[in-house]
């Protein structure tokens, strides 16, 4: 019935023919608009990327095998420079204890011209020069590393010089290649700390270079 006297009303002059027809068209206007508010909402953008930050590149730690007539050669490279060496192992408890003594020094006085050469008297199978390394770099050890070797069955400590085969085992040689101290526990009366070597250090680097 509705629906006939709408019929009704717009196929005739009817008075409310014009009402209508605004009511229908605004219906119209506002749904067109509203689907158009919609299209055109976006979605929040995310936050800005923060670019990532990648670590500095560091001194990759090597291990170098060498007897002991190459150990002198490396040591001579060192002219001009003081120089500490220590002898070690990994099997060594006081050695490994004490090896981080080793590698403060070598931040604290390479400026003042200290090189620092580190002198592993472990075996040189694979296992175990995998071992050494390992702990070399734990330990962020950045100065030359050898791995003590001899030839003819010969035994390392003996060539390289160690007293008494007992490590831990320290040398400082001036800036002339000279060996101005040694620390070595051969002698239990001979007893030293990691102060006693640092204050030999202190004294070699207060050495003029030579002419």
């Amino acid at each position: 019935m509705i629906l006939t006297q709408l019929a009704r009303i717009f196929s005739q002059q009817h008075p409310l023919r014009t009402t209508l027809a605004g009511c229908l068209l605004l219906l119209t206007f506002s749904c067109t608009s509203q689907e158009n508010t919609e299209s055109t909402r976006t979605e929040p953008q995310s936050e800005t990327a923060v670019p990532e930050v990648k670590p500095e590149k560091t001194v990759e730690i090597t291990l170098t095998l060498s007897d002991a007539a190459g150990f002198e050669e490396i040591l001579k490279l060192q002219q001009g420079k003081v120089v500490l060496v220590d002898f070690w192992a990994t099997w060594c408890v006081p050695c490994v204890k004490n090896f981080h003594h080793t590698v403060e020094w070598n931040k604290e006085f390479a400026d003042q011209g200290l090189s620092v050469i580190s002198v592993s008297m472990d075996e040189s199978d694979e296992e175990t020069q995998k071992a050494v390394l390992k702990f070399l770099e734990e330990q962020n050890a950045q100065f030359t590393n050898i791995l003590a070797t001899a030839a003819d069955d010969k035994d390392p400590m003996e060539t390289y010089g160690i007293d008494g085969g007992a490590l831990p085992h320290y040398r400082i040689y001036d800036r002339s290649g000279k060996l101005v101290k040694k620390f070595s526990f051969a002698d239990p009366s001979q007893q030293f700390t990691p102060a006693d070597i640092k204050a030999a250090l202190e004294t070699a680097l207060k050495q003029k270079k030579p002419e």
